[in-house]
């Protein structure tokens, strides 16, 4: 196992594409109004963590919220393109249940992205995709906490007796995607 058995993970705010109806590939966007404004809500609740060591996606949302949450720690910052969000097909077969091969290579990748994240000084934040989170507790089988993850929602992940668990500790309640 890698050296950390705890991390805090925090999907990016929201933007455009995740209040659209129209789905279409996730592409490299910035955050909207609505998601800036939830990064700096959550802001203050990131500054009391005890983080040595930030990990996230290269991608533009994935940034801008890390920028904003992690402002006032002076912990390290590590790109892991593992981190990066899946396609919309692989999120939608994913979340239908269709494990096809392009599933299980997300997920396998996702798990090498959260697996390298671990291997840096803990206590660790991942700021990454909602993709991201629900591969790892897929892979992981977390139970008795839900999957699908809502804009800068912050969850902490906790390994006990060979067992993931999961602690949500801020809901925005916003759509996916």
């Amino acid at each position: 196992m890698s050296k950390s058995a705890e991390f805090y993970f925090v999907r990016h705010g929201q933007t455009d594409y995740n209040v659209s109806p129209t789905k279409v590939d996730h592409t490299d966007v910035s955050l909207n109004a609505v998601g800036w404004s939830q990064a700096h809500a959550l802001e203050p609740l990131i500054r009391t963590l005890p983080i040595r060591s930030v990990c996230h996606s290269p991608l533009k949302r994935v940034l801008e919220t890390k920028d904003v949450i992690a402002s006032q720690h002076s912990a390290m910052h590590h790109v892991i393109e593992e981190l990066t969000e899946c396609s919309g097909q692989i999120w939608d077969d994913m979340t239908s249940g269709i494990n096809g091969e392009h599933v299980s290579c997300f997920i396998q990748r996702a798990v090498k992205g959260i697996n390298r994240a671990l291997e840096k000084p803990g206590p660790i934040l991942i700021v990454a995709h909602g993709g991201i989170h629900w591969a790892f507790c897929s892979a992981m089988k977390i139970p008795n906490h839900t999957w699908l993850i809502g804009n800068c929602e912050l969850v902490h992940f906790s390994h006990h007796e060979g067992q993931w668990k999961a602690r949500p500790l801020l809901h925005n309640h916003t759509t996916q995607g």
